[in-house]
C-alpha cells in the first residue's frame, strides 16, 4: 500500500508541479516544446509504469464486483476515449491542453469543432471506464483520483485560457465549437479527420486485444 501511495503522489505531482511552479514554461522556453514534451512524456510513462506495477501488487480490498455489464460499459467508454485521443493529439488547441504547439486551425479544426477539451476528456472517459470495472479500494483511489483530476483539469484549462487571451481573442477562438451540431459537424469533417478517427478505432482494438498482455487481464474474458 505504501508503494502505491508513493507512486500515486509522484504521478500526480509530475502533472501539477511543473505548470504550477512555472517549470513547464521555463523548460519549453529553454529547450523548445518538442524536447521538453518528449522528456516529460518519458518521465510520465515511467511514473505510470511504476504506478501500474504498484497497483497490481497492492492488496485487494473489494467494494463491488466486476461483471460482464460493467465491462461492456467500460469497453464502450474506451472506444470513444481512443477516438478522442487520436483526433485530438495532433491538433493545436489554443483553448485547452494540447500535445502540439501553435494556434487552433479555424479553417480545419477537426474534433475541436465538436469538443473543446479532447485530450482532457480522453483521460476523463478512460478513468471513468476503469472506475466502473475496478471495484476495489486501490482502483477507486487511483482511477477516481484521475477522474477528479480530469474534471478539475477542464475547469483549470478554461480559466487559464481566459486569463491568457483577450476577450476578443477568446470569443473568436470559441466560435470553432459553437453553433448548431450540423454546422459543427461540417467544420469537423475532412479527409484528415476521417484518418484520425480510423486511427482511433485501430488503437481501440489494439488496446482491447493487448490489454491482457500489458496489464494481465483480458476484458474479453468476461464474455
Amino acid at each position: 500500500m505504501t508503494n502505491f501511495l508513493l507512486a500515486l503522489f509522484a504521478f500526480l505531482a509530475a502533472h501539477v508541479v511543473p505548470r504550477a511552479t512555472g517549470f513547464r514554461d521555463w523548460g519549453i522556453e529553454k529547450f523548445g516544446r518538442k524536447i521538453y514534451m518528449s522528456a516529460y512524456s518519458l518521465v510520465s510513462l515511467g511514473l505510470l509504469a511504476w504506478l501500474v506495477t504498484a497497483m497490481i501488487n497492492a492488496p485487494y480490498i473489494g467494494i463491488w464486483p466486476t461483471t460482464p455489464f460493467t465491462v461492456a460499459i467500460a469497453i464502450s467508454l474506451m472506444f470513444f476515449s481512443c477516438i478522442l485521443l487520436a483526433t485530438g493529439a495532433g491538433r493545436a488547441n489554443s483553448l485547452s491542453i494540447s500535445f502540439r504547439g501553435g494556434q487552433t486551425d479555424m479553417d480545419n479544426p477537426g474534433i475541436l469543432a465538436l469538443v473543446r477539451h479532447p485530450i482532457i476528456y480522453t483521460f476523463l472517459l478512460w478513468s471513468l471506464a476503469h472506475v466502473i470495472v475496478n471495484g476495489d479500494v486501490i482502483g477507486l483511489v487511483f482511477f477516481g483520483g484521475m477522474l477528479a483530476f480530469s474534471i478539475i483539469g477542464a475547469k483549470v484549462a478554461e480559466k487559464r485560457t481566459r486569463n491568457k487571451l483577450s476577450e476578443a481573442e477568446f470569443a473568436q477562438l470559441s466560435q470553432v465549437n459553437q453553433g448548431p451540431l450540423v454546422e459543427r459537424l461540417k467544420r469537423a469533417l475532412s479527409a484528415r479527420f476521417a484518418i484520425e478517427v480510423a486511427i482511433g478505432i485501430l488503437l481501440f482494438f489494439v488496446l482491447l486485444v493487448g490489454h491482457e498482455h500489458i496489464i494481465g487481464v483480458s476484458p474479453l474474458a468476461y464474455f
